[in-house]
């Protein structure tokens, strides 16, 4: 039987009797997959020491399977993030972004742009400095990445209910439409969460930067991350809770971010 050889990232560990392990894991060659790990909670397993989250690994696989689960043949490790595993706040942000993929990318969704966005944007947690990063500027610019590849994604410089610019010092967010809504046509009863003008410009530094665009209040940009989830939620078949939001904003409160950086 033909066998895949491909590198991938561990989104979920599932035990499977008293000595075995369900892994979802997302390759670039077959998308997201279920994989069966024989006996890798044995002490003298194959698998020993491999298998982890946040690490990049070679799995080798069946091509074909009787059912949705395949039995892993074979795992080797590529590289590890060693800094986002060693910190608990890179590691709930890690988790997010994990979760967000299990919820919103269908099994099997082979798709080497989602491979390689979640492959690139855990590559910038792990790399970012101690005094640059940001949690809530990564997880816009996640979301925001997500969005794309998935093939849909807001905007932020037109009026989503007339098309005029988007402009003045508070505007209104429209989740279902993905975009803002102009002071005149919010005065018409049009709903969305309020913004502040500069926020709108941020989110499109992040949406063409990415983690570049500089920083803002983390609760300015914790209303921009919480715009994107609901955008998300809308266009992606239907908003899905996430369990490990709330491990997230456990760490954001336990880090002293600045109070008024600047734009």
């Amino acid at each position: 039987m033909a066998a895949v050889k491909s590198p991938g990232l561990i989104l979920k560990k599932i035990p499977f009797s008293d000595t075995s392990l369900i892994l979802k894991v997302f390759t670039r060659e077959s998308g997201l997959i279920t994989l069966l790990a024989k006996g890798a909670k044995r002490p003298k397993s194959k698998y020993h020491g491999l298998l982890d989250f946040f690490t990049l690994d070679q799995f080798i696989y069946p091509e074909k399977s009787k059912s949705e689960i395949h039995v892993l043949l074979d795992a080797g490790l590529i590289r590890e993030f060693p800094r986002l595993k060693a910190d608990p706040v890179r590691q709930s942000l890690g988790h997010v972004f994990m979760e967000l993929y299990l919820k919103y990318v269908a099994e099997p969704a082979q798709s080497h742009p989602h491979y390689e966005m979640l492959l690139e944007r855990l590559e910038q947690i792990d790399e970012s400095g101690e005094g640059i990063f940001d949690p809530v500027l990564h997880l816009c610019d996640f979301l925001l990445g997500l969005c794309a590849v998935s093939g849909f994604s807001p905007q932020f410089t037109e009026c989503v209910q007339c098309g005029r610019p988007a402009k003045g010092f508070r505007i209104r967010m429209d989740p279902d439409f993905g975009g803002p809504v102009c002071a005149a046509c919010a005065g018409t009863g049009a709903g969305g969460m309020a913004f502040p003008g500069r926020l709108l410009k941020w989110l499109g530094r992040v949406q063409e930067m990415g983690a570049r665009a500089g920083r803002l209040p983390r609760e300015e940009e914790s209303l921009a991350e919480a715009f994107l989830l609901s955008f998300l939620g809308k266009h992606a078949g239907g908003a899905r809770p996430l369990k490990t939001l709330d491990f997230y904003r456990e760490m954001l409160g336990s880090i002293d971010m600045r109070a008024d950086p600047p734009l």
